[in-house]
């Protein structure tokens, strides 16, 4: 079976007639010409690494926006956070004490639940990241991507689940494309110029890479720091 890449059987998409029927005979015949590129398939290991690193970001999306709202409330009557951690769960006597409507009370109370039940469970997450970490194959390469600025044990376990097996890309600018960062060029003629980054790859290794660079240039000393 070959899994092919999408943006390569994109003609058959597009096309004006297009039925199961016509579509694979359209594949059956592109693929002995090799014109079907296919896509790389990761391993056991690679594909639950991704599928939990998934799951923790899909755990703190809702996480941070019961945070919004719970400091939304605190703005609109112009209240204090309380002192340290304001979701902890000692905190909670501190929130059900505010002087605020029995509605907007009940979705302070409810909030509040479901931001320490998602912290717990993306602390969870995070231990479970924690322990593969020390475990093959991350165990090999999770040492040498924590040395670099910018990078812990959980975004370095984020990139690693983006990529891969790194050995796979023949070179550095391949990876590079593969993460979208990549600079966008239109040559044509006598036109040859380039633009932004072309975004076509994996979000989610260019946004840690993106993470990391910001925890670099604002905590490194030899780094400028943003402007």
């Amino acid at each position: 079976m070959v899994v092919a890449h999408p943006q390569a059987v994109k003609l058959i998409a597009a096309a004006r007639v297009k039925t199961e029927k016509r579509e694979t005979m359209k594949l059956a015949s592109r693929l002995p010409a090799n014109l079907i590129p296919a896509v790389w398939v990761p391993p056991q290991a690679v594909r639950e690494l991704r599928a939990l690193v998934t799951h923790r970001s899909r755990l703190g999306k809702p996480r941070t926006q019961a945070a919004n709202r719970l400091h939304s409330v605190l703005h609109r009557h112009t209240v204090d956070p309380p002192p340290g951690m304001p979701f902890a769960v000692h905190q909670r006597e501190w929130w059900l004490t505010l002087d605020l409507p029995l509605a907007e009370k009940l979705r302070v109370q409810q909030d509040l639940s479901l931001y320490q039940t998602l912290d717990t469970l993306f602390q969870e997450s995070d231990a479970e990241l924690g322990r593969l970490s020390t475990c093959d194959p991350w165990i090999k390469q999770v040492p040498f991507l924590v040395q670099l600025p910018g990078l812990g044990v959980l975004s370095a376990l984020r990139m690693l689940a983006a990529i891969g097996e790194i050995t796979r890309f023949p070179s550095a600018k391949h990876l590079v494309g593969y993460a979208g960062l990549g600079e966008s060029r239109h040559q044509s003629g006598e036109t040859d110029r380039g633009g932004r980054i072309t975004k076509e790859g994996r979000s989610d290794l260019r946004g840690v890479m993106v993470e990391a660079a910001w925890v670099a240039v604002e905590h490194h000393p030899r780094l400028p720091s943003p402007v």
